[in-house]
């Protein structure tokens, strides 16, 4: 199964250990790329599909591997499942997606006609985090997770497509799980109080992709990202098996 993110910094937190976490799980046939720019909002996708440039890090297992053109990624190989997302500061800004994300959609599918199309439903940044965009939601998380579902519900339902929950689940965890409860002493998600940190977001992004993207069977999974605490893993793990989308 060959799944191309256009992307970001965000979809690279989903795809870093999706091969892997597949991998233990018995499933070798899954190839997740990213488009990745750094930061990179619907309006710069847009502009890139008519320019052509070659901006892009190709990445796999979050490591970049050359750069390329939008327009090349989309037409290099025989994608099944091809994602669209905004960036994290305009995800909850309904403003922000249009006319962009109604050319990269046409243009996705004048490309790679047989591919499904999916949108990824971001996550809200953590409670206290300084990112300078927090402020257009009051810098209140719950105010931003909100908006972000609104937002993604509304284009979701212009366009007749289905999303990646990764949003709703990183936010049912930490509403939930008192392990993550970081208020309390709890393990945090993040790294950087809005990206996913590497033990223990990144891989449950990871896991909701293949989940629902890959009907993969995650409670199979036998991969444990390096510092992580096992027992929390598996805690993660069997939270996002029984999550239902």
């Amino acid at each position: 199964m060959k799944i191309l993110a256009i992307g970001n910094s965000f979809s690279q937190d989903a795809m870093t250990y999706m091969e892997d976490i597949a991998e233990s799980c018995g499933r070798t046939d899954i190839i997740a790329a990213n488009l990745y720019i750094g930061g990179c909002p619907l309006t710069k996708h847009a502009e890139n599909l008519k320019t052509d440039e070659l901006e892009y890090d190709y990445q796999i297992r979050g490591k970049g591997l050359y750069k390329t053109s939008i327009h090349a990624a989309l037409l290099s190989d025989d994608w099944d499942v091809i994602t669209m997302q905004q960036v994290s500061g305009d995800s909850g800004l309904y403003d922000t997606y249009h006319p962009y994300i109604d050319y990269v959609y046409a243009e996705v599918k004048r490309l790679c006609p047989n591919a499904k199309v999916l949108l990824h439903r971001t996550w809200a940044y953590e409670e206290k985090s300084g990112h300078g965009r927090f402020a257009d939601y009051n810098r209140d998380r719950d105010t931003m997770d909100r908006m972000i579902e609104e937002t993604f519900q509304k284009i979701s339902a212009e366009f007749g497509l289905d999303m990646i929950p990764c949003g709703n689940v990183v936010t049912a965890i930490k509403k939930t799980m008192p392990e993550f409860d970081i208020e309390n002493g709890g393990a945090s998600l993040y790294r950087d109080r809005f990206h996913m940190g590497n033990c223990y977001g990144r891989y449950v992004v990871a896991c909701v992709w293949l989940k629902k993207v890959c009907g993969v069977d995650i409670s199979k999974a036998t991969f444990i990202p390096n510092e992580a605490y096992p027992p929390l893993i598996k805690k993660l793990n069997e939270f996002v098996a029984n999550y239902e989308f």
